[in-house]
């Protein structure tokens, strides 16, 4: 029997000896890649992850110390350790695992979060709730360097130094740089001898004496700055010092015993206050293809064309194709992404203009103020976001763009449902709260083809104007060459009816169609209108519907309430 299947829970892992734990990581690495490349998933952060996730669980004691990951799509080791092995063939499928942290799967799993730049927040503030409880958990979160991109990270990370809480963990996971071995060598020395407690007591006695000496405070500061100078000259600790963490590494994030050693130091310097730990990991490690390909492997599996079908694009693709043409004739243009523009499509963008496509990180509410300031200045942005990271702009979108009434063209990307990304990553929130911001156009195209010419309709329509649209290929229809300027606030009557009226909004328009065909052959005369604004909505074309015909159903890809039938019935 291979290792990975005897381990039910974390403590299994606690009896096992180095040369097996490095056996089990290998059956992890082997159970992700088979499981993801099959399925789809985050293969590359979960890849890079292993060794890391293996070393918390040895050295910490979950349920009852706390692990917080951001984001939690690096859970997939986490999941095979906690008892979910046998389940996790059904990630990613319903009724199957989630691909993020679940909390009604396992009480390993403390929070089910899904966007970057949470986890110091709700690290700190489980930790403040937990200073007082008797068995002393330990609060470990687990942080990404692109994590640290985000705003919220910041936040918290001043919070945490004003506060100084005990007994908390910041493992940064950093995939980003490389360590060459003198420095490891040196910070491993610094480590044993920084948070050493007898070298604690011997700085504090230092300090004492110097205070006792004539001029002996201005003496120790001075003698305080160069030992700090000389450090940060060699060691990149100096960010989380000055930020009031003690500092550990760069360690071997892949070298188990380095890891688990450093982890017992954090552990037991964190009693005092909140440690950091720097550990350098490799994206995609053990799958060569993710290794040399970090972007294109950490989430594959997006839905392909069947072989069968004439040449089609996704509606990112059309979105950047149009976007380029449009940038060839107008040196205003530009491109805003929170760090996703392979996902957006802008990395093509990018290609052809370098100096003119903005990735600002995972800093989505920064996007739309800076897209705001560009356009104050005469520029003509477009920025491109999943719809569920947009939520994070609200208040951007309102007080910044819309109340301004400055001409920002918004790109809800994955708008709608998007299957298997999970719970965390359903686009069904924007037509609701874009709907409300004052001056705001919102809209959805109902194929590729209207997507171009509501793209071009947006950013030279001089408003706040939003288009969303969904997730993969679009239906096929061919691509017009020349772009046209689209009526705002006019929908499109595609086929009449006297029975009933299907009024359907972007991805909706196609499976309305479909259905108005299979009625009518069944005897009722239905028609379909391309509602193509949810604001402003055509109340005229509205209005005729609702008077010559006694049923009107709407459809969307969205909740219930605040979405396009909401905005039909308020009308009503």
């Amino acid at each position: 029997m291979s290792i990975i299947e005897g381990i039910a829970s974390p403590r299994d892992l606690d009896s096992l000896s180095y040369d097996e734990v490095s056996q089990l990581a290998a059956e992890c690495r082997d159970t992700i890649i088979e499981t993801i490349t099959k399925r789809g998933g985050h293969l590359a952060s979960n890849l890079g992850a292993v060794e890391l996730t293996l070393a918390i669980h040895r050295v910490f004691h979950s349920p009852k110390d706390r692990l917080i990951w951001d984001t939690s799509n690096q859970t997939y080791t986490h999941k095979l350790v906690t008892g979910r092995y046998k389940q996790f063939a059904s990630i990613r499928t319903v009724g199957g695992l989630s691909g993020f942290a679940e909390p009604t799967e396992s009480e390993h799993d403390t929070l089910a979060a899904g966007h970057a730049g949470t986890g110091l927040s709700y690290a700190l503030g489980i930790s403040i709730a937990t200073q007082n409880d008797a068995t002393e958990p330990f609060v470990i979160a687990v942080v990404g360097d692109g994590a640290l991109t985000s705003g919220p990270s910041y936040e918290a990370l001043n919070n945490i130094s004003h506060i100084d809480p005990k007994r908390l963990v910041v493992v940064f996971n950093d995939n980003g740089w490389s360590i060459s071995e003198n420095i490891g060598w040196l910070t491993k020395w610094r480590n044993r001898i920084m948070l050493d407690p007898k070298y604690q007591r011997f700085t504090g006695f230092g300090q004492h004496l110097f205070s006792r000496l004539p001029y002996g405070d201005k003496a120790w500061e001075v003698a305080r700055k160069i030992k700090t100078s000389v450090e940060s000259l060699i060691l990149p600790n100096t960010i989380w010092e000055e930020l009031g963490l003690h500092y550990i590494g760069p360690v071997d994030g892949h070298d188990q015993q380095e890891l688990e050693d450093a982890l017992r130091v954090a552990r037991d310097a964190s009693k005092s206050g909140p440690v950091v730990i720097h550990a350098l990991t490799h994206k995609g490690r053990g799958y060569p293809l993710a290794e040399e390909n970090p972007p294109k492997f950490h989430q594959p599996g997006t839905p392909a064309a069947s072989a069968d079908a004439s040449p089609r694009f996704t509606y990112s693709q059309v979105f950047a194709k149009t976007l380029i043409e449009l940038m060839k004739k107008d040196d205003k243009i530009v491109a805003i992404s929170a760090a996703m523009l392979e996902g957006t499509a802008l990395m093509e963008v990018r290609r052809h203009f370098p100096d003119r496509v903005y990735d600002v990180g995972i800093a989505e509410e920064h996007a739309v103020i800076m897209a705001a300031g560009m356009a104050k200045a005469g520029l003509r942005p477009v920025v491109s976001i999943y719809s569920t990271f947009l939520q994070r702009s609200f208040d951007q979108l309102i007080h910044d763009v819309a109340l301004q009434a400055l001409p920002v063209t918004i790109c809800i990307d994955r708008a709608g449902l998007v299957g298997d990304d999970g719970k965390t990553h359903q686009g069904v929130f924007d037509i609701a709260y874009t709907r409300v911001v004052p001056n705001m156009v919102v809209s959805a195209p109902k194929d590729e083809n209207e997507l171009q010419h509501l793209l071009f309709t947006a950013i030279y329509s001089g408003k706040p104007f939003a288009v969303r649209y969904p997730r993969g290929f679009g239906i096929g229809v061919p691509l017009d060459k020349e772009f046209q300027t689209l009526p705002i606030g006019k929908g499109e009557i595609l086929r009449r009816g006297k029975d009933l009226n299907l009024f359907a909004y972007g991805s909706m328009v196609t499976p309305a169609t479909e259905a108005a065909a299979s009625l009518t052959a069944r005897g009722m005369d239905c028609g379909v209108i391309n509602a193509r604004f949810a604001k402003p909505l055509d109340v005229e074309l509205i209005e005729q519907t609702l008077v010559l015909t006694p049923r009107l159903v709407t459809l969307e890809e969205h909740l219930v309430s605040g979405g396009l039938g909401s905005a039909v019935l308020e009308m009503a």
